[in-house]
């Protein structure tokens, strides 16, 4: 009796092109995806990511975390392209859409631009995408903008999102209780002695919710690795290189970044994004000593080097995967996406732990 294998041929190989969200319509060339396999995409073992592979059932949607999106604005969609299905379980649904934006809550957008973005929503169902006024979340990543929600908005839950979108980047506001990223450090967090006119505060520290603001350029860029090793190392090695820069002729106050004396006190003012957790940056004592916000003159240029690998916290990839950070400053925020190779970044991750003599 023979078998017919065609069909079951047929759908394995559908299954190893299923797992990416679509990334077309984009002029330029798509990354090179570092891998071993001769396989057109990069596939995790299973259960790195739950609910990504045939068999582990559809995820429950979860809500948005406002608080934690890069750039948020309000808007009306003014078309809705349709492209291609990934036939996993459930489906990824890709669309792009155009929106009319009318409103920023948070980000580098401008009201009153259209803008084209890429929308990906993995569920059981087809997406069906509000009429009249929405509030959507963007990203920006490796060059591109990628739209990471979109709901229909009314008065209270634009209200909701206002407050969310008013205090910095890792935040949480729980039943009006608001914590901060430094919560742990309990009184070393922020001076009792110094008190700052702030509209929000931290209800386990007392440390000011204190932002970027929009005067200033914030740019975030991976550092180059001292050795490339092809199909290891694409990102660098965790390093990352962030700068701020006042683009006016106008000194410009940035609150959120404070400064003791002439020492910039970056560890004490960064945060990092990293699996819907908030970080302090690798070397955070917190702050005994009033400080002072920095000041930059027109055209000054200040910057930092952060090593993401020293993070102690998040789920580490095994075998080759992404994995993505975002790094903060007040408001401000960069996403960045991150080639891991744990036969490779275990090591300079393990000699990140190491003291220092």
């Amino acid at each position: 009796m023979k078998m017919n294998l065609k069909p079951l041929f047929l759908t394995i190989f559908s299954l190893n092109l299923a797992f990416a969200p679509f990334d077309g319509w984009s002029d330029e060339p798509p990354p090179t995806r570092p891998t071993v396999r001769p396989l057109p995409a990069v596939r995790p073992l299973p259960g790195r990511l739950p609910g990504r592979f045939p068999g582990r059932g559809p995820v429950k949607p979860q809500p948005v975390k406002w608080a934690e999106k890069q750039i948020v604005a309000t808007g009306t969609i003014a078309d809705i392209k349709e492209g291609p299905t990934a036939r996993s379980l459930p489906p990824i649904y890709n669309h792009k859409l155009t929106i009319d934006i009318d409103g920023v809550l948070r980000g580098d957008l401008k009201a009153g631009v259209q803008l084209t973005a890429n929308h990906s929503a993995r569920q059981m169902q087809k997406p069906v995408y509000p009429k009249g006024k929405v509030i959507v979340a963007l990203s920006n990543v490796r060059g591109s903008l990628r739209i990471e929600a979109v709901e229909a908005v009314d008065a209270k839950k634009l209200a909701a999102i206002k407050l969310a979108c008013e205090l910095p980047m890792g935040w949480k506001n729980v039943n009006g209780k608001l914590t901060s990223p430094w919560a742990a450090q309990k009184e070393r967090a922020w001076p009792k002695a110094q008190k700052l006119d702030a509209k929000h505060f931290c209800s386990a520290t007392g440390r000011p919710a204190l932002l970027a603001g929009g005067a200033v350029n914030y740019k975030v860029e991976k550092v180059p690795p001292t050795k490339a090793i092809k199909w290891t190392n694409p990102d660098g090695d965790g390093q990352y290189k962030i700068t701020v820069t006042n683009p006016t002729a106008k000194p410009v106050t940035i609150d959120a970044l404070r400064q003791l004396g002439k020492r910039i006190l970056w560890k004490e003012s960064l945060v990092i994004l990293c699996q819907g957790k908030p970080y302090t940056v690798p070397g955070s004592i917190g702050l005994l000593r009033s400080t002072e916000p920095v000041t930059l003159k027109p055209g000054q240029s200040l910057s930092t080097t952060v090593n993401a690998l020293a993070l102690e916290g998040p789920s580490w990839p095994k075998g080759g995967y992404r994995i993505e950070f975002q790094f903060c400053l007040g408001e401000r925020s960069s996403k960045q996406s991150f080639y891991y190779m744990s036969r490779h970044h275990d090591a300079i991750r393990a000699a990140a732990k190491k003291p220092v003599n």
